[in-house]
């Protein structure tokens, strides 16, 4: 689908729309203030003061690494002292008091009663504003109050009687806004155009976007990136190539969005202190983005991991005697490995990435949607080169009061329209509508529906979840099945999921060599599949070569056994003028994990494959072990191993027959129809179903 717009046309309707809140988007304000301001913050200051004055007052009042001692001393040595940042109330009532913590000035000192009466969001996450601390009395300096807008609430100049540093005035840097004038300015703009306007608004190039390859697509992705500001308790997670600007947007556009880049997530800091009683982030903010998740360490596993669980699935937790609630959507950010466009093959499901704390099933069920950071491009100085657009400040605001946006009747109507498919368990639903009625809300905020986009936005929130869902049969085949996600009537796909190939792969799978066979090995988090190389050098050596991939263990003991068995037959298989054990070399690789008892079977085929130098059937893999009598045995993982050689293209498996073939071929059989189980009992099963003409 090709998007045509004139953009100047519908600039024009919005500067006529928006009024003062539509502006020109100065990518250079923010480096002139010194590049350590959020974008919301920069733009705000220069609309309010101009870029002049707003330099200085980065300059002379926004603490730094550099200047944030210059500002204590003076502080110290003047008894006052005027500063930009962000304030925070917290009660402590142990002490009786309530104080205020300064997050680039990194201090926390005691807060006027009036502040605190005027400006109660300060104990919600507190807000970013001009603050005035001051250690005797003094009368509020009117140089401070004629850099004031008339329009903007500010305390009436007044001595204030502090001994220690406290805050005694504070002016927000924040707007409040009219939701309804947003959502009835939809009227004016097409569906196209509006996505549009979201897209520059929140800092994007639309052109540019749109000129990518799939352009049409990514800017309904870009979207996705906005949905966990409008919708409450959405838990989301995009993994992706660096430098796709995955934290940029949100770490950039609300002051309620808090980011947590490496580090200890405790039950302290994320739930509540138990000590001090005070709040934790998911209390005190309206988002909670996990960037570069990998690094973060989870702390206390067990009880951090259990409350999280709690609140992901409720919205509630439980903190020593009491029982809390919030609102907060959590956002799991990370890198992940690409080829092309799709996630490295190396990867046994794409939550590989995340903390091994991370990687539990009952955790990953209770995520929403799933964005495919991998088809995002790589941030250029063109893909932020906005001209126009809303405030940052205003379009921050105007997210978060979407939350609140009455939406229900415009939902049971979409229900109605396009009901979901049966079979579906309740997260899957839960996970869905509110995928989608933050999409519904950010296009359609005035609840007139343009259908084409309708199924377009449905069908990504349903893609969204189906791939949570796939990657939790991965993960634990058996214990959660596959099925189709989504609306009846309306096709989603996700494509990246199940086959994926390396080089190595894809040859094994069209045009199998001499000497190679697929087996599978069981790790700690997961399986995964193995390729056992056979080569017979020229050379005489004195004993096989036998090398592994790192991780890889039990290796010795699974291919001794396959040697000793196969050894006491060769006459029985008429290998005694073939077999040569000397100047042959072995090689292993996948995993990590252990081949024993899953893997004999293949080493014995890629042997035997060598020796009489006819290849396997292509696509073919064998999972089973060995005993020394010949015995073939049945791994007790055998659902999670022939999940990991289909994940590589592996259609036909060679199983013992004392599988569970039923459960098998009900787990995997309608998501492989080509999928073909061969049972055998012996190492003559096996040969005659590999090697038959």
């Amino acid at each position: 689908m090709e998007d045509n717009i004139a953009a100047g046309a519908w600039h024009d309707r919005a500067r006529r729309v928006f009024g003062r809140s539509w502006m020109h988007r100065d990518k250079g304000v923010t480096v002139r203030l010194g590049g350590q301001l959020p974008a919301f913050l920069a733009e705000y200051l220069v609309a309010a003061y101009g870029i002049e004055e707003a330099s200085r007052l980065v300059r002379e009042h926004w603490p730094t690494a550099r200047s944030i001692h210059r500002l204590k001393y003076q502080l110290l040595e003047e008894g006052s002292i005027d500063l930009l940042d962000h304030l925070e109330a917290m009660v402590n009532l142990d002490e009786g008091r309530t104080v205020g913590r300064l997050t680039a000035f990194q201090y926390t000192c005691p807060v006027s009663k009036e502040v605190l009466e005027n400006w109660p969001d300060l104990f919600s996450g507190g807000l970013w504003g001009r603050v005035r601390l001051a250690t005797h009395s003094e009368t509020m300096d009117q140089e401070w109050l004629s850099l004031l807008e008339d329009d903007r609430p500010c305390k009436n100049a007044e001595a204030v009687d502090v001994h220690d540093p406290m805050v005694v005035e504070f002016v927000p840097c924040q707007v409040s806004v009219d939701v309804k004038s947003f959502v009835l300015a939809r009227s004016a703009f097409s569906s196209e155009e509006w996505i549009d306007l979201l897209l520059a608004s929140a800092g994007y190039n639309p052109a540019w976007i749109r000129a990518q390859p799939m352009g049409h697509r990514l800017t309904r992705l870009y979207l996705l990136r906005l949905a966990p500001l409008v919708e409450r308790n959405l838990n989301l997670i995009e993994l992706g190539p660096k430098n796709t600007g995955k934290s940029h947007l949100l770490r950039n556009i609300s002051p309620c969005a808090f980011t947590v880049a490496g580090g200890q997530a405790t039950p302290a800091n994320l739930f509540v202190n138990l000590n001090t009683q005070a709040a934790g982030l998911i209390q005190s903010r309206c988002v909670i983005v996990f960037d570069e998740v990998a690094r973060v360490e989870f702390t206390r596993n067990q009880a951090t991991l259990s409350l999280l669980k709690d609140y992901m699935e409720s919205g509630q937790f439980s903190r020593g005697r009491s029982s809390y609630g919030a609102d907060t959507s959590l956002v799991f950010m990370g890198n992940i490995e690409v080829e092309g466009q799709r996630p490295a093959a190396r990867y046994r499901h794409l939550l590989q990435v995340l903390p091994d704390a991370l990687q539990d099933t009952a955790l990953v069920d209770r995520l929403h949607t799933f964005i495919p950071g991998w088809e995002f491009p790589k941030l250029t100085p063109e893909a932020l080169a906005v001209d126009w657009a809303l405030a940052s400040d205003y379009f921050g605001e105007v997210l978060l009061a979407l939350r609140d946006w009455p939406y229900d009747v415009t939902w049971s109507q979409v229900r109605k329209r396009w009901p979901m498919h049966g079979g579906m368990t309740r997260r899957d639903v839960v996970a869905i509508e509110r995928t989608g009625q933050a999409l519904f809300k950010l296009v359609f905020p005035d609840s007139i529906l343009d259908e084409p986009v309708a199924v377009e936005l449905l069908s990504l929130a349903a893609e969204g979840r189906q791939r949570i869902q796939e990657q939790l049969v991965k993960m634990a085949p058996g214990e959660f099945l596959s099925y189709p996600v989504g609306f009846e009537g309306i096709r989603s796909v996700t494509a990246d999921t199940w086959n994926v190939e390396t080089a190595q792969d894809r040859t094994l799978n069209q045009h199998p060599r001499s000497g190679e066979a697929t087996g599978a090995a069981k790790g700690s988090m997961s399986a995964d599949a193995v390729v056992v190389q056979v080569v017979l050098g020229g050379e005489r050596t004195s004993r096989p070569i036998v090398m592994a991939s790192d991780g890889l263990i039990g290796v010795e003991g699974a291919w001794q056994v396959a040697r000793f068995y196969l050894d006491a037959h060769r006459s029985e298989f008429g290998l005694e003028s073939r077999m040569r054990w000397d100047s042959l070399g072995i090689q292993f690789s996948g995993g990590p994990g252990d081949v024993r008892g899953r893997a004999e079977l293949a080493i014995v085929l890629a042997l035997v494959s060598a020796w009489i130098d006819e290849p396997l059937p292509p696509a073919v893999a064998a999972i089973g072990g060995l005993t020394l009598t010949g015995d073939v045995t049945t791994p007790p993982e055998m659902l999670s191993l022939v999940m990991a050689v289909l994940n590589r293209g592996r259609r036909t498996i060679m199983v013992p027959a004392a599988s569970p073939l039923p459960l098998l071929e009900d787990t995997f059989g309608p998501q492989f129809p080509a999928m073909r189980l061969i049972p055998v009992a012996s190492v003559e099963d096996l040969l005659r179903g590999a090697f038959r003409k």
